[in-house]
C-alpha cells in the first residue's frame, strides 16, 4: 500500500502550481488515470495546515477525485474493447506443443510373400513401435476475410462507444471543477461570516465594558448593561455557529476534492474572488426573451456540453448496432493454414510432417429468428439514445437559463448590498458619535440602545454583502459549468 500512497502523492505534487510543492518522485504524470480510490493519509498529512488557492484546489481534485478516477477507468475499459474489435480484423498465428501418452505400444503386422504367385505360405512379420509417449508440434494461422463488412461495422461501433466514454470523462471533469469551486466559495463565505461574527462580538464586548463603566459612574441605567450583556451572549452564539459552519464547509471541500475529510487545510481568497461588472442594459430586452447575451451563452452550451456530445456518440453507436444486426445474416469467410510435426509418431507408416489449408465460407440459412431479434433490440437502443439526446438538450437549456438568471440576480444583489453596507457604516458611525455625546436621535431612547440597533444593522449588512458577493462567484461557476467551459 505504501508505494501507491507515494505514487499518488507524487502525482498531486506534480500537478500543483509551480512553487507550491516539488515532487519527491521524478517523472510523475498528473494526466495518468488514477484507478485506485485516493483517500490517502500521506496526502492528507502533507496538506494539513497548508493554504490552498482555488486553482490549486481544482488541480488537486482533477488528480484525486473519486468520480473522475472512476470515469477514467471506464474509458480505459472502452479503449480496450475498441482495440479488441480492431484485433478481429488482423491475422492470427499460434503454436502448440502436445504430449500424448498412449495406454499401450502401437504394433502393426505385415505380410511378406516370397513368391508373388503363391500366397499360401506368407511369412508374417510384426513391426512394433514402443513410443507410448509422443510429442506433437503444431502451427496454425488464420486470416479473417470480412466479405460482409461485419467486423468493420463492429469496430466503428466500438469507436463511437469509446467516444461516448471519453466525453463522459469531460462531463465528470466539468462537474468536478464546478463542485470544487462552489465548495471553495462556501468555505470562503463561512470564513468571512465568521470574521463578521467575531467583529460583532468584539464590538458588543466593548459596548458592555463601556456600559459597565458608565453604570459605575451612574451615567446610565442598569437596563443599558443588561442590553449589552444580551448582545454579547447573542454574538457569542453567532461566533460558535460561524466557526462550526466554517469547519463543516472545509470538510465538504475536502470530500469534493477527494482527499481525507479530516484534513485541516486552509483557503485563501487570492485569485478566487471576482467583482461583478455592471448589468448590461440590453441583457433582458422584453418579457419572454432573455436577450442576445443569453442566446450566445445557450449556443455555447449546446456546442460545448459533454452530455450532448456523449448522447450524439451513443446515437451513432446505436446506428452501427442496427447495421451490425442486419449484416449478421450475410456470409462469413475465413482462411486458415495449419502444420503438424510429429517426430515420434506411432504406426508402420507415420506421418512426421502434416499440413492443411482451408477456406471456409459459412452461409446462415435459418437462425431461428435471432437476426430479427437483434435488429429489434438495436432499434430500441437507437430510440432510447435519441430520447436521451433530446433530454440532454432540454436539461442543458434549462441549466443555462437558470445559471444566467442567477448570475444577473446576484450581480444586482451585490450592488444593493454594497449600498446598504455603506449606509449601515454611516449609521453606525453616527450612532457612536451620539452615544459618546450621550444623546439619541429620538427623545426617550437610550443612546446605547440606538448604538446596539445600528450595530445589528451593520452586522446584517456585512453578512448580506458577503453572501451576495459569494453568491455571485458561485453562480458564475455554475454558469461556466452550464456552458461546458470546465470540460476539456
Amino acid at each position: 500500500m505504501k508505494p501507491i500512497r507515494l505514487g499518488c502523492g507524487a502525482i498531486f505534487l506534480a500537478a500543483c502550481a509551480p512553487g507550491f510543492a516539488q515532487s519527491p518522485i521524478p517523472n510523475a504524470k498528473p494526466d495518468k488515470p488514477l484507478l485506485a480510490s485516493p483517500g490517502l493519509s500521506a496526502l492528507g498529512a502533507y496538506l494539513s495546515g497548508r493554504t490552498l488557492t482555488i486553482d490549486q484546489a481544482v488541480r488537486l481534485s482533477l488528480v484525486t477525485n473519486h468520480a473522475l478516477a472512476l470515469a477514467k477507468a471506464y474509458l480505459l475499459s472502452a479503449q480496450g474493447r475498441t482495440s479488441e474489435a480492431y484485433a478481429a480484423l488482423n491475422p492470427t498465428l499460434g503454436a502448440a506443443i502436445d504430449v500424448v501418452r498412449l495406454n499401450d505400444s502401437v504394433s502393426n503386422k505385415t505380410l511378406i510373400v516370397d513368391d508373388p504367385k503363391n500366397f499360401n505360405n506368407p511369412i508374417g512379420a510384426e513391426i512394433v513401435n514402443d513410443n507410448v509417449q509422443q510429442q506433437l508440434y503444431s502451427i496454425t494461422a488464420q486470416v479473417p476475410i470480412d466479405i460482409s463488412g461485419t467486423l468493420r461495422v463492429a469496430t466503428e461501433q466500438s469507436k463511437f462507444q469509446e467516444i461516448a466514454y471519453r466525453t463522459d470523462v469531460d462531463r465528470v471533469r466539468n462537474q468536478i471543477v464546478s463542485d470544487v469551486k462552489g465548495a471553495f466559495y462556501d468555505a470562503l463565505r463561512a470564513k468571512a461570516l465568521q470574521k463578521v461574527a467575531e467583529e460583532d462580538l468584539k464590538n458588543s464586548q466593548d459596548r458592555l465594558k463601556d456600559a459597565q463603566s458608565k453604570l459605575e459612574a451612574q451615567v446610565v441605567t442598569k437596563f443599558d448593561v443588561l442590553r449589552a450583556q444580551t448582545d454579547v451572549a447573542a454574538a457569542q452564539q453567532n461566533v460558535i455557529v460561524a466557526k462550526n459552519t466554517a469547519q463543516t464547509d472545509l470538510a465538504v471541500l475536502n470530500l469534493v476534492m477527494g482527499i481525507q475529510v479530516t484534513t485541516q487545510v486552509q483557503v485563501t481568497e487570492n485569485g478566487a474572488i471576482e467583482q461583478p461588472g455592471p448589468l448590461e442594459a440590453n441583457a433582458m430586452q422584453s418579457e419572454g426573451s432573455l436577450g442576445p447575451e443569453f442566446d450566445a451563452d445557450l449556443n455555447e452550451a449546446l456546442d460545448k456540453r459533454p452530455e450532448i456530445r456523449e448522447a450524439a456518440a451513443n446515437i451513432e453507436a446505436a446506428k452501427k448496432g442496427i447495421t451490425l444486426a442486419r449484416r449478421s445474416t450475410l456470409p462469413q469467410m475465413n482462411l486458415s493454414w495449419s502444420y503438424l510435426y510429429a517426430p515420434n509418431a506411432g504406426g508402420s507408416n507415420p506421418l512426421v510432417h502434416t499440413w492443411d489449408a482451408q477456406a471456409a465460407v459459412s452461409i446462415p440459412i435459418f437462425d431461428g429468428g435471432l437476426a430479427r431479434a437483434r435488429r429489434t433490440e438495436a432499434q430500441g437502443v437507437l430510440a432510447a439514445a435519441q430520447v436521451d439526446k433530446r433530454q440532454a438538450v432540454d436539461q442543458v437549456t434549462l441549466e443555462a437559463e437558470q445559471a444566467y438568471l442567477s448570475v444577473n440576480e446576484a450581480r444586482l444583489r451585490v450592488d444593493v448590498a454594497n449600498q446598504s453596507l455603506t449606509q449601515a457604516n454611516a449609521a453606525f458611525a453616527l450612532a457612536k458619535v451620539r452615544y459618546v455625546a450621550g444623546v439619541s436621535a429620538h427623545a426617550g431612547i437610550s443612546p446605547l440602545l440606538e448604538l446596539s440597533d445600528a450595530q445589528s444593522a451593520l452586522t446584517l449588512a456585512e453578512s448580506n454583502q458577503v453572501n451576495a458577493l459569494y453568491d455571485y462567484n458561485s453562480s458564475m461557476s455554475r454558469l461556466n459549468r452550464a456552458l461546458g467551459r470546465y470540460a476539456k
